[in-house]
């Protein structure tokens, strides 16, 4: 933290000691600003406090967390993790009870996991339209699941903002344990996601949101970037700070993306375009034997180090592995979980203890910290963190033994019987382990767009660039041959995204042909964000 210089932007919005909401730009450091305005508060608090972080996974929580205790420093009794996780451990876990009938040894479920009795329960309403003012409907739902020892994941948030309205010890609690919250990546919120920020506000709270509209990719989760908008609204009792330089892509890539948001933007005169395209003949497996060449060439011509800071982003992971089919290079794609019927909060547990095994530079400490709602004594403490290293030092034909072990002491009991015949069958399949496996410095990356949030690489080559692709169209009924896109701006946020991630160079991608879902061969027509707004990327002759 010694050697990060903010800008005027960036210092101005770590010297504001209200309620404020910052609007980051890709590359602007975002998550300096915000660790130093951590550190910098976290310094004045009692030992006992601490400031609330929210980031959108565990991973950049865990760089947060990381950054923030750097030379030791400490962050007191202050939270790192993900909504969810704050929910549960510092709301539901500690103070449903108080308010409804809670089975013993209440656990985390999907809607779907639920047992007919308490689904039956649910409203007409759906809960991604729920809001405050029907949460009463839900209540018959909620003390059904509850009672049966089950905590509807979906209805995680909801329950946690009738938690704090409804518990004055719960309030008393907040207000005395925590001094301000922070929620980055705000413009991916929900509904009860945002309400409960402002509810923190409203106990006393420092709030502070961080987010970029145009970064809004998630709203097939049901996220919409209209509640960042809100906070930086006239007269919304926020204060708006926006850090806007691009310190991550070289200026023309930062100029071309900006571009395509903005028809208005100015974009700088330059001799050193890094924004490529091609086209290909063929379809999505002859791009992949043009990367055996490309990739190598424009490694050396831009000096990148290691194959890992090369990235190929698809729209899907159909394009991905028909890429991959013919890719000749060392690479590493990244799939879904090969978790399928194990219980959700079972799947995330053994995920992140095999990844433990196979990943270095993980530690336990993050998933000790996540146990904490257990109150855990020291000895237990100790014994957990034993069993969490001996998923990483067993060997292979002991490795499901230590898995259920580890998973038990985490979640207080032991998992399903279905979750462990998984575990045992994941575990006893190579190909599937290989996805907990780090990936090594000489493997391209390859990955769906919205996997590549939050990250950064050299060299980007970001294909799926097709009409029907990116933008998305859909068919409703009317005249033939109308184009009707199916959310546009999102489709745009996707590519927006893309293209920022690059540091020194990123390709567009595109072929005469592509290979569909259904695998029937299509014409390769050309995305219509190609040529936006008049960006104008440089045409690969060879």
């Amino acid at each position: 933290m010694a050697n990060f210089k903010p800008n005027t932007q960036q210092e101005q919005a770590i010297q504001c000691q209200s309620d404020m909401v910052i609007v980051a730009r890709p590359g602007s450091g975002k998550t300096r600003v915000l660790s130093r305005k951590i550190r910098n508060l976290v310094s004045e608090l009692r030992p006992y406090q601490g400031i609330i972080a929210i980031s959108f996974t565990n991973k950049a929580s865990d760089e947060l967390a990381r950054r923030c205790k750097a030379d030791a420093f400490d962050v007191k009794h202050s939270f790192f993790g993900t909504i969810d996780e704050f929910c549960l451990r510092e709301i539901v876990f500690p103070f449903v009870r108080q308010l409804m009938p809670v089975g013993a040894k209440a656990k985390t479920a999907k809607l779907e996991e639920l047992p007919e009795q308490v689904r039956v329960l649910l409203p007409a309403t759906l809960i991604q339209n729920a809001t405050t003012s029907n949460t009463d409907e839900f209540l018959p739902f909620l003390q059904g699941a509850l009672a049966k020892g089950f905590v509807p994941l979906e209805a995680v948030g909801m329950l946690s903002r009738y938690i704090v309205e409804q518990s004055f010890a719960c309030q008393k609690y907040l207000k005395a344990r925590y001094r301000a919250v922070f929620i980055d990546e705000y413009q991916d919120s929900g509904y009860f996601q945002h309400e409960l920020f402002l509810k923190l506000k409203a106990l006393g709270l420092i709030a502070v949101a961080v987010g970029d509209g145009d970064q809004s990719i998630y709203a097939f989760a049901y996220k919409d970037s209209r509640y960042l908008l809100e906070l930086a609204a006239q007269n919304s009792g926020f204060s708006h700070f926006a850090i806007t330089t691009n310190f991550r892509s070289h200026p023309s890539i930062n100029d071309f993306a900006l571009r395509l948001l903005d028809s208005n933007h100015l974009v700088a005169p330059t001799n050193d375009m890094r924004v490529f395209i091609k086209t290909i003949t063929g379809n999505q497996r002859d791009i992949g034997v043009w990367l055996n060449t490309a990739i190598p060439h424009l490694m050396n011509h831009y000096g990148v180090g290691s194959a890992d800071r090369v990235a190929i982003f698809c729209r899907s992971l159909h394009s991905a592995r028909l890429i991959t089919d013919s890719l000749g290079l060392a690479y590493h794609l990244f799939e879904d979980a090969p978790f399928a019927t194990a219980p959700t909060v079972e799947t995330c547990l053994f995920s992140e203890l095999l990844k433990l095994r196979y990943d270095h530079n993980l530690t336990a400490e993050p998933l000790i910290e996540r146990a904490n709602m257990l109150k855990l004594s020291p000895p237990m403490k100790r014994e957990l963190r034993q069993a969490l290293l001996r998923c990483r030092t067993c060997a292979d034909d002991a490795l499901v033994a230590s898995v259920l072990d580890a998973a038990t002491r985490l979640q207080g009991q032991p998992p399903s019987s279905t979750g462990a015949t998984e575990l045992e069958s994941v575990c006893g399949d190579t190909s599937k382990l290989r996805w907990f496996h780090t990936a090594s410095r000489d493997t391209v990356q390859v990955m769906t767009l919205h996997k590549a949030k939050g990250l950064e690489f050299d060299l980007v080559f970001h294909a799926d660039l097709y009409d029907h692709v990116i933008p998305k169209r859909i068919y409703p009924p009317g005249p033939y041959g109308q184009v009707v896109f199916d959310n546009e701006i999102q489709c745009l946020n996707l590519h927006y995204v893309g293209i920022t991630r690059a540091v020194k160079a990123c390709v567009l991608m595109t072929s005469t042909t592509r290979i569909n879902g259904q695998v029937q061969l299509k014409n390769g027509a050309p995305s219509q964000f190609i040529g936006r707004n008049g960006t104008n990327a440089i045409v690969i002759p060879w």
